[in-house]
């Protein structure tokens, strides 16, 4: 007898398998599509949520850094201005009891008086760089925006170290600066050594940062522009609202923030800070 041999697929089979095939994948290609565009919408949101966070917290702590009350907002909501402070503490008032030490009293702060020798302040980790001002009982933008003439902020000349034999300490540094009357104290003896003028502002799309150094540039008037580093883009709309609080109570900073995220979805991320004005 012959042997016993394997048929084959005819080729009704085969087309009948080839059409089989086809529905199934016209059949599941849809929602493999649908889940791979979900999939990469997920992506594109957490991505662009994200980045907009990061911008948020970034902003938060730079004005967190502010000098009490020299933020304003610009351009109707637009973007905001303010003064950065690089470092602070205390200084000594006139009639603050400290024995033997910080013994001159021209270099102990007096209101309304003008100080010829600079300003006594405690401890020892200060520094000087080009462009610092030092800033005493600022009260309001105005006063700031007198600079440099009289008011609450004057340019840093240096920044020295108290001896033993000349002060009666050597525990302490004295701000060094020309000729200053404060017309307002600090009701905590608080200074502040601000380096920075801050612009954060929209431009087309992107949310922008400008910096000028020192507080020349303080004036209300929105400098930021498409040259500017990029801080966040793909924004659609942004608001920013102050309240700008008391001398007792901390100011509120609010951020309402809308990203783009193709032509029909978007999606709208809000922060507020609270500001200290405690001059």
């Amino acid at each position: 007898m012959a042997p016993d041999r394997g048929r084959g697929f005819t080729l009704v089979e085969m087309v009948t398998v080839i059409v089989l095939l086809g529905i199934v994948a016209a059949v599941i290609t849809p929602f493999i599509a649908n889940s791979v565009r979900a999939w990469q919408d997920s992506e594109a949101r957490a991505d662009l949520v994200a980045k907009g966070r990061l911008a948020l917290e970034r902003l938060a702590r730079e004005v967190r850094l502010a000098v009490p009350n020299s933020l304003v907002v610009l351009n109707g909501g637009q973007g905001i201005e303010f003064v950065r402070t690089r470092s602070g503490g205390r200084y000594i008032a006139r009639f603050d009891n400290y024995g033997s030490a910080f013994s001159r009293i021209n270099r102990r702060f007096r209101r309304n008086a003008t100080l010829t020798q600079g300003l006594y302040v405690m401890g020892s980790g200060y520094g000087f760089a080009a462009g610092d001002v030092l800033v005493i009982g600022n009260t309001s933008p105005a006063g700031l925006r007198s600079f440099p003439g009289s008011g609450p902020a004057v340019a840093l000349s240096g920044v020295v170290a108290t001896t033993a034999a000349a002060d009666g300490t050597d525990l302490g540094q004295i701000l060094q600066f020309a000729n200053h009357r404060f017309a307002t104290q600090s009701p905590g003896r608080h200074f502040s050594i601000a380096d920075a003028t801050i612009e954060v502002g929209l431009s087309g799309d992107g949310l922008r940062w400008h910096q000028v150094a020192g507080i020349s540039g303080y004036d209300g008037v929105a400098d930021w522009g498409a040259g500017d580093p990029l801080l966040v883009d793909g924004i659609s709309a942004i608001t920013f609202d102050y309240v700008p609080g008391t001398p007792t109570a901390t100011g509120v900073l609010r951020m309402d923030l809308q990203l783009a995220l193709g032509a029909d979805h978007g999606l709208r991320l809000y922060h507020e800070v609270h500001v200290r004005n405690t001059p």
